[in-house]
């Protein structure tokens, strides 16, 4: 009599477990990482410069606005206080009245609150867009955002965005 040999089905692993702690893991990282949308203002800095330049400008004070923000949030126009309503106004006034050769100068403590050197430059662009629009309107009968790309380059140049920020420290005072 022949023995045969017994073929022994090997059993298989059960993977459903470790399917649901992968999917339990990849749930985890997912709920826990931080996918933070960047927030802040949008601007092109100038490049660092190894050497600190000095220069003296001149600037005729009747295209000049300077914003000042102090210790207690207040803000300031040219000496005066003034609140957010009212600065979007003068703003677009002074834009369209002194045209591109306007300069707008901020001045902000650093004691200030963000929350109020935020809402400062909200202003400031709100009053550039509406007389950009109002320049299109007036020239090409729509809305900037409605402009092809080279009537849009007429009318940034026409009303360029020129703000020129002072850095403050506690013990120097005002730094450009």
């Amino acid at each position: 009599m022949l023995i045969r040999k017994r073929r022994h089905d090997i059993p298989g692993l059960n993977t459903t477990s470790t399917a649901d702690i992968s999917f339990m893991l990849l749930i985890f990282f997912l709920v826990t990482t931080s996918m933070d949308v960047d927030k802040g203002l949008r601007r092109q800095l100038p490049p660092a410069q190894q050497e600190k330049i000095e220069q003296e400008s001149l600037v005729d004070k009747g295209k000049l606005m300077e914003l000042k923000i102090t210790e207690g949030n207040t803000l300031l126009l040219n000496g005066q206080p003034i609140n957010r309503d009212e600065l979007r106004i003068r703003t677009e006034e002074f834009i369209t009245r002194v045209g591109k050769e306007h300069l707008i100068s901020i001045s902000a403590s650093p004691e200030a609150a963000y929350e109020t050197y935020f809402n400062l430059q909200n202003e400031l662009m709100t009053a550039y867009k509406n007389v950009r629009n109002r320049l299109a309107r007036q020239r090409y009968g729509q809305a900037l955002e409605a402009c092809n790309e080279a009537q849009r380059n007429v009318i940034l140049e026409q009303c360029p965005q020129r703000i020129a920020e002072t850095y403050q420290t506690s013990e120097e005072g005002t730094k450009p």
